[in-house]
């Protein structure tokens, strides 16, 4: 049990609060700043409307997400899945937030977190061996989890390979950060700069309606091509894009994400962009959020 809970330990490590290219976990934010007053009440006032049971639980999970309250968002994901029948889709949200918790809590009990993430990963990808949301989820999950907990790096690379495949962008993406975990860095070179081609070929910002482009994405998909090209200064335009249409989506009240950095991403591809007015302003909007974030202080402190 000791050695169980010692690989348990290093899972939940594996997330540094360094800034890195791929890691985002550690910047997830789990704790809702409202009381459970609010909390009750918003809830309540929801079950007065006069409206099916799937639409009161869509509302509801989007309620239960602003105030991270994530274990009843995967009893109405389950709720949900009840009247539906199982869809990729729903494992997939499923899956994630399991996965989130497992993450949050860093105890042992939090193994039963990560079995239900891989379990709804698993079963996602047997309705829909193509979903790419699922696959670039359960990549990275099957990649970083210990062996004895679940983890495959062999059936990781396998789904990558088939990732690349269906959307190039994602697979030059999962491929890249498998070989920056392994430390190779002559293949982590060759499928960061895919990813970076494909992404300019694919030219976002140019496009009438990125909804469409994004849709069959996952929802954090904008995040992390924000996060890449803000992290080696390449593409600027395009992770802009992507963080604008992520923060005016309607998915957006579906962020878990701290807003503090959120706004240093994007007061970092502004900067890059050439617009320091503006970066300044997000970056100290930024820190009115959070006056101890280190990478907007060190930012601030580096470039202004």
């Amino acid at each position: 049990m000791n050695n169980y809970f010692f690989f348990f330990l290093i899972f939940l490590n594996l997330y540094s609060q360094k800034e890195s290219p791929f890691e985002n976990l550690n910047f997830i934010k789990t704790k809702s700043n409202n009381n459970n007053k609010i909390y009750k009440q918003e809830v309540d006032k929801l079950r007065t409307y006069e409206a099916s049971e799937i639409d009161i639980i869509e509302k509801e999970i989007l309620v239960a997400t602003k105030f991270r309250d994530l274990k009843k968002v995967i009893l109405l994901l389950n709720r949900k899945i009840e009247i539906e029948g199982e869809s990729p889709d729903l494992l997939y949200q499923l899956g994630g937030t399991n996965g989130i918790l497992a993450y949050q809590k860093k105890n042992l009990f939090s193994v039963i977190y990560l079995n239900e993430m891989l379990k709804s990963f698993s079963k996602a990808l047997d309705l829909d061996p193509n979903h790419v949301p699922t696959l670039e989820a359960h990549i990275d999950a099957l990649y970083s989890v210990p062996k004895i907990l679940g983890g495959d790096k062999k059936k990781a690379i396998k789904l990558a390979e088939r990732l690349n495949q269906v959307s190039k962008l994602e697979g030059h993406l999962s491929m890249a950060m498998i070989y920056f975990k392994n430390e190779n860095n002559e293949m982590y070179n060759l499928y960061l700069n895919n990813f970076f081609n494909e992404l300019s070929s694919l030219s976002i910002c140019e496009r009438d309606n990125l909804k469409i482009f994004f849709s069959k994405k996952s929802n954090n998909f904008p995040i992390k091509i924000s996060q890449i090209t803000s992290f080696f200064g390449k593409e600027v335009d395009s992770g802009l894009c992507a963080l604008n249409f992520y923060m005016q989506a309607p998915n957006f009240k579906k962020n878990l994400y701290s807003l503090e950095w959120i706004y240093y991403l994007k007061s970092k591809l502004t900067f890059l962009n050439g617009n320091r007015e503006e970066s300044i302003r997000l970056i100290n909007l930024s820190l009115d959020l959070n006056p101890d974030f280190e990478l907007s202080q060190t930012f601030l402190k580096k470039n202004f």
